[in-house]
């Protein structure tokens, strides 16, 4: 940068032109490049005119505008079929109703399962966290634990929090608690 801002002098570029063997004045026929840095938002010259800045085109023709709507981003998340059959991706939509047990885990906006790994101390720590739990949480806890100790072989730490709605196990079990969501339909 500092390079091109020693071309851009009128003095330098003399020197350049001048070891070319041929002359030219540079105020008539070479312009003369300026650099403007603007350090802060404040400083920068404002928005005035639009016929400086990108052309547009307002269009009202219905044909044109099926185009436009294809590029905008969707106003809601389009409700996915409900059917109880196997998806490429391997997703499965919930079939359970909140009556049928005590509890109901209730899917993210997006329709998945509110199942997360987190990570603490440079991955020595994980914890698995259910969310969006309702109903009667330590009813779940006890299901769940049951579950994954039974299939795990050894014992695993749980903290359960009821007023947010949620069940943390200590080690790294999404994958097992989502198959079990599966088989109960949530």
């Amino acid at each position: 940068m500092a390079a091109l801002r020693r071309f851009t002098r009128s003095e330098l570029s003399n020197i350049i032109l001048r070891s070319c063997g041929e002359y030219i004045s540079l105020n008539r026929d070479l312009p003369i490049i300026t650099q403007k840095r603007w350090g802060k938002y404040k400083a920068s010259p404002q928005y005035t005119e639009s016929s400086k800045y990108t052309d547009y085109e307002v269009t009202k023709d219905p044909q044109e505008w099926e185009c436009v709507e294809r590029l905008l981003k969707p106003k809601s998340i389009p409700i996915p079929c409900l059917e109880n059959k196997e998806y490429p991706s391997g997703w499965k939509p919930p079939v359970s109703k909140p009556q049928k047990y005590p509890y109901y885990i209730q899917r993210t906006k997006n329709y998945m399962q509110p199942v997360y790994l987190e990570i603490f101390h440079r991955g020595l720590r994980r914890i698995t966290t259910v969310r969006k739990i309702h109903g009667n949480i330590w009813i779940l806890e006890t299901e769940l634990k049951e579950y994954l100790e039974k299939n795990v072989k050894k014992p695993i730490g749980v903290r359960t929090n009821e007023l947010s709605g949620q069940i943390q196990f200590r080690g790294d079990y999404v994958n097992l608690i989502k198959t079990w969501m599966n088989e109960k339909g949530f």
